[in-house]
């Protein structure tokens, strides 16, 4: 069975290869892209199954990041979930419902992440 492709975004290094870590050993195949600006690049050299984000980085948020994949007909059924410490104002969260993406909060479960990339991948 093939391994599901999963790219991490997060400005924050330690954080990207932690989680890349988490995933390899659950037997995804995990990439990480420390700038958001980058995705949409990456995107069209690799197909990926799903994406990991957070939404406080700079250049480009989570929410901007958000917006542009749901906007490409190519990349708007990417699962997405946000990893994130932020506490979320309603309208926030609205944001995130409406563009069908799943919120986990900073610090997370590790099992947590792993149970919900499977479900989400399902």
């Amino acid at each position: 069975m093939d391994k599901k492709q999963i790219l991490i975004v997060d400005d924050e290094v330690d954080f990207t290869e932690i989680v890349s870590t988490l995933l390899d050993f659950h037997n995804f195949q995990a990439d990480t892209i420390n700038d958001p600006k980058q995705v949409v690049e990456a995107l069209q050299k690799k197909h990926y199954d799903l994406i990991v984000t957070d939404l406080m980085m700079p250049g480009m948020d989570g929410f901007q990041l958000v917006e542009t994949l749901r906007g490409d007909p190519k990349y708007h059924n990417i699962p997405v979930i946000v990893l994130s410490a932020k506490l979320l104002s309603d309208e926030e969260r609205k944001r995130l419902l409406v563009s069908n993406v799943s919120f986990l909060t900073k610090p997370f479960e590790p099992q947590g992440l792993v149970e919900k990339i499977t479900q989400m991948l399902a």
